[in-house]
């Protein structure tokens, strides 16, 4: 098995309970760990045997800053749900940090696998 890891993507979307999260979209930082058979992609070195990251990174953009999730909890499944469309994932990791939840921290992360 094999692992790519998708590193500190930041991302803007809307996100939170609080009626000013309602209005001004924050930046969320979002990693990714992809496990997947490489075995045949090393052989043949092509791109159609591997995981495509820049499809992937993508959707999972796309899928983001197109949510207007209330809890990251909803947004981590939305996006987990995007990631598993694609052929070839054994494991999954995601976790998504919203820096700005607490005055108190540097950030506030909900980490989901499957």
């Amino acid at each position: 098995m094999a692992i790519i890891d998708i590193v500190d993507l930041k991302v803007r979307t809307i996100i939170g309970t609080h009626p000013w999260e309602r209005e001004n979209k924050q930046e969320l930082i979002i990693n990714i760990s992809l496990e997947y058979d490489a075995s045949k992609a090393s052989r043949s070195d092509n791109l159609k045997d591997a995981i495509d990251y820049e499809q992937i990174t993508k959707a999972v953009i796309k899928t983001v800053e197109n949510s207007q999730c209330h809890l990251l909890e909803k947004l981590a499944a939305k996006v987990m749900d995007k990631i598993k469309g694609f052929q070839g994932l054994q494991k999954v990791s995601l976790r998504i940090d919203k820096p700005q939840a607490l005055a108190e921290a540097r950030s506030i992360s909900y980490i989901i696998n499957g």
